[in-house]
């Protein structure tokens, strides 16, 4: 039996959807023999995919997983854990990035130690501190430019067509986080760069709550929507230059939002 157990206080573990937002918070009975109960709530909860990480890290140093030991199907961790199928592949998939789990066919084997995972917590945690968010945004515009310029020049009709109704998702639902997740995660698949589309997962990861938090700053929403619609259109046009543009000015506007702490 694999335990993914604690998450903040070895008593606790929470649930995330396919948004990437907590839904739930698991509660662990004292005594596990064979089988694992699970109390949900509704909650605020730290960001995916720490949490995950934690719980991992409690399963290896409590001996219940061990190295290079593999992970229960899919379809029994996510029933483990509470959690949708969607948002689990989600997680190990950032999880993999990280080389904490490698794939053996069609399942999952724990690779690191728990030291390794402290240490990817950390790095995860670096998003966090405002002291690092021009590094932060730095490294985004370093990656996400490069996306957009091999979106122009790699990206098929349907991918075209998926970043458009992206782009009119965000518009039709103004307060839909996850629109705005989904434009930049379907532009690092046009770009057909796997490396891309990775970093990206584990950037959505970091700055989820962050994202969140921009949602009530006056302004976001318009501005955002405006840049993804001229990001698309020079996308769509196969124009690298306005891209480029476009997108380190969408940056220019984020680092801008995450310099206004007390209005968050």
């Amino acid at each position: 039996m694999y335990f993914f157990a604690n998450t903040l206080d070895d008593s606790r573990a929470w649930c995330y959807d396919s948004t990437n937002i907590p839904r739930c918070q698991i509660f662990l009975t004292e005594e596990v023999t064979t089988e694992m109960q699970f109390e949900k709530i509704k909650s605020v909860a730290p960001k995916i995919p720490e949490l995950v990480m934690k719980s991992l890290l409690s399963a290896i140093d409590s001996g219940n997983i061990k190295l290079n030991e593999e992970l229960p199907p899919e379809r029994e961790l996510a029933a483990l854990l509470s959690v949708g199928r969607g948002s689990l592949r989600e997680c190990l998939a950032i999880l993999e990035f990280l080389g904490i789990i490698e794939s053996n066919g069609k399942r999952k084997v724990v690779v690191k130690t728990s030291e390794y995972i402290q240490q990817a917590i950390a790095f995860i945690r670096l998003s966090e501190r405002s002291e690092t968010m021009d590094d932060f945004i730095e490294f985004r515009r370093t990656i996400e430019v490069s996306i957009v310029q091999y979106a122009c020049e790699r990206a098929t009709d349907e991918d075209i067509a998926a970043l458009e109704e992206s782009v009119e998702l965000f518009e039709r639902d103004p307060g839909n986080h996850n629109a705005d997740v989904e434009f930049h995660t379907k532009l690092a698949n046009a770009s057909h760069n796997v490396m891309f589309a990775a970093v990206l997962a584990l950037l959505n990861g970091m700055i989820a709550d962050l994202r969140i938090r921009f949602f009530a700053l006056p302004q976001y929403h318009t501005l955002t929507l405006e840049s993804h619609r001229r990001i698309f259109k020079a996308v769509a046009n196969r124009d690298k230059e306005a891209a480029k543009k476009e997108m380190s000015s969408h940056l220019d506007n984020i680092q801008s939002f995450s310099q206004k702490p007390g209005e968050m």
